[in-house]
């Protein structure tokens, strides 16, 4: 049953990070349920694991940037490194657990990319904004 959870949550995290859940309409749009057709169709398992990251791969192409939102070229980059674990669990050189903890860590990856981007487009120059650094004497350097 433990290993049910683990799958079940990175699923979610995967999901949630690659908006097939979020970001296209709060989880109701067509890239979502483009997304949930290849979760039914290809279970998280050896044999049908690359098709399903495949299938997902698809899915963001199709729609685009415009239903993923503004993380586009990161959720490329997960989209690939989830084809390449397929690809290892359809193989046998990497068991499902092994491949959630990968996605786990590409997905957070790319989370803390997304959130330093974000920053920068906030505020592109920080430095700027900052003022001078003064010394213990008041001086600014």
């Amino acid at each position: 049953m433990l290993n049910g959870k683990r799958h079940i949550l990175a699923v979610i995290v995967l999901c949630a990070f690659s908006a097939g859940c979020t970001d296209d309409d709060q989880g109701k749009g067509d890239l979502h349920t483009a997304v949930s057709r290849c979760f039914a169709r290809y279970p998280f398992r050896k044999g049908t694991a690359y098709d399903r990251f495949t299938c997902i791969t698809n899915a963001h192409l199709r729609y685009g940037p415009s239903a993923v939102g503004t993380n586009y070229d990161l959720i490329s980059q997960v989209d690939l490194a989830s084809l390449r674990i397929g690809l290892d669990v359809d193989a046998g050189t990497l068991s499902v657990p092994e491949a959630e903890k990968e996605l786990h860590w590409v997905t957070t990856k790319a989370q803390t990319q997304a959130q330093a981007q974000a920053i920068g487009r906030i505020n592109p120059h920080p430095a700027a904004a900052m003022p001078p650094h003064r010394s213990a004497t008041g001086s600014t350097r």
